[in-house]
């Protein structure tokens, strides 16, 4: 594992971190729980900080000088992997950031917005779910096969 840089593994470890703090925030609201805003903004900074910032790294590595040699000898698949899983992490993460924002809304005024939107909800958990899978697969396929 010498060759995964830092950056890459600290970033593919800690999504799962932060897979479990959206779960944790949508389970707490979905069982009509006091809303975890402490967790749920713990886990929006540390993803725009870390998590988009890594992504934001990668893309621009993507455009430097001297990338395109290292691009040509990629297939077009796992190119379009990329720039897919890129901006399908952004926009859940965005979604995560609104939704949150809302449940925290609502309970103030006694209501429940993750189990009062189960088709939303779910919805976005499955977005979430796809985006941190195919994070992951591209991880393994670039760094351990």
């Amino acid at each position: 594992m010498a060759h995964i840089p830092a950056f890459s593994l600290f970033s593919a470890i800690s999504e799962l971190f932060v897979t479990a703090g959206v779960l944790y925030v949508v389970r707490t609201n979905w069982t009509r729980k006091p809303f975890p805003f402490a967790v749920f903004l713990g886990v929006a900074l540390f993803e725009a900080t870390v998590n988009v910032m890594y992504m934001a790294n990668r893309a621009a590595e993507a455009s430097a000088p001297g990338a395109a040699a290292a691009a040509a000898s990629m297939a077009p698949w796992m190119k379009i992997g990329f720039a897919l899983h890129g901006i399908l992490s952004l926009v859940a993460y965005l979604v995560f950031v609104v939704l949150g924002v809302f449940a925290y809304q609502e309970q103030k005024q006694n209501r429940w917005f993750f189990p009062e939107r189960p088709a939303l909800t779910w919805g976005f958990l499955v977005m979430w779910t796809i985006s941190i899978v195919s994070g992951e697969v591209i991880f393994a396929l670039r760094y351990l096969v």
